[in-house]
Formats: structure tokens, sequence, C-alpha cells
């Protein structure tokens, strides 16, 4: 927990420009992560820690983002890639994974349907680790401009070189964002 307070204020540190903040908790499991604007792109810095497990989960990655409209909805998204550092049992994995993430406000609403997946193959997934992928889908309403709550859904699952596949988190959850 220590660990992740941490990395949100260091985060915090690199960069005055917009961003946000977004923490999320289930009964074994917080994640927090934090967004900065770099121009057209994001950079991300996360962490998950489960406190059953002692398993976690650290990653840095930077998406170009944006924002377009179709008919009356607003769609935001983002592509690119985050290099993970993981924990799981006794294993330790880095994982450089492509993905991306969606936001989806039906008629332009405060409701909003958002989804990432990121994914590793064998090729560059290190140390202990054969295969990683990150995935998420969640629903969230906006409280007050730019302060959102969320319920959703997320596996972070870790592929061993002995073949072992390790839940790091798998499981529902509630949360917050707010953007500045």
């Amino acid at each position: 927990m220590r660990l992740i307070v941490f990395a949100l204020l260091a985060a915090a540190s690199f960069s005055a420009a917009a961003g946000s903040v977004d923490l999320n908790l289930s009964n074994h499991t917080i994640e927090a992560k934090f967004y900065a604007n770099a121009g057209a792109a994001d950079w991300t810095f996360g962490g998950l820690y489960n406190r059953d497990t002692r398993d976690r989960a650290l990653n840095v990655g930077l998406l170009a983002t944006g924002d377009s409209a179709i008919g009356n909805s607003r769609f935001e998204g983002g592509l690119g890639g985050k290099v993970y550092s993981v924990t799981a049992g006794n294993a330790d994995v880095l994982a450089l994974a492509l993905g991306g993430q969606v936001r989806w406000f039906p008629g332009n609403g405060s409701f909003a349907l958002g989804a990432y997946v990121f994914y590793a193959p064998q090729v560059v997934t290190l140390l202990d680790g054969k295969r990683f992928f990150d995935v998420g889908v969640r629903a969230e309403v906006e409280l007050i401009r730019n302060s959102f709550l969320y319920v959703g859904y997320r596996q972070v699952q870790a592929e061993l070189d002995n073949q072992v596949k390790v839940d790091v988190d798998k499981g529902a959850f509630v949360g917050m964002q707010v953007k500045f």
C-alpha cells in the first residue's frame, strides 16, 4: 500500500499538466493509477496490490489518446504500451504489453461504459514469465464535473515458464476517478 501511495505521489510530481487520479478497491485488492497529459498522449503510472496473495503489479505506459463523436455519443480512447513489473507467488515477471482502452458516453451524457486490454506474448515477457495480460470492463457515472464513480471487473494474469497460470487479481471492484 505504501508503495502505491509513493508511486502516485512521485508520478504527480512529474507533471503540473492536466491529468487524473484513479483509485479502486475490492475486498482483497487496491489499485491506483495516475494519468498525465503529454501532448496527444497520456503517461500512465499504476500499481495493484492483492492483500490475500501478496501479489503486486506495477506499470508505466504511454498511450496515444483522443476523443471523437459518433452521432450524439462521445468516445474516448487510447492505444499504446505499458511495461509491467509483476510479483506473483514466488515468481517475478517483466512484460512489455501492448493494448488500449476505450470509454463510450451514450448520448454524450454522464454515464459511460469502458474497457481496456493489455497483452504481452512470450517474446516480450521476461524473467519467470511466458505471457501476461491485464483486461477489464467498467460502468461509470460522472457525479460532478470530472469526478466519476464506477464498478467494474478485471483479470490480471501471468503465465509462468512452468505453464502455471497465476491470477494476480480477478474479480469485481468499485472505484473513483478525478480529473484535474
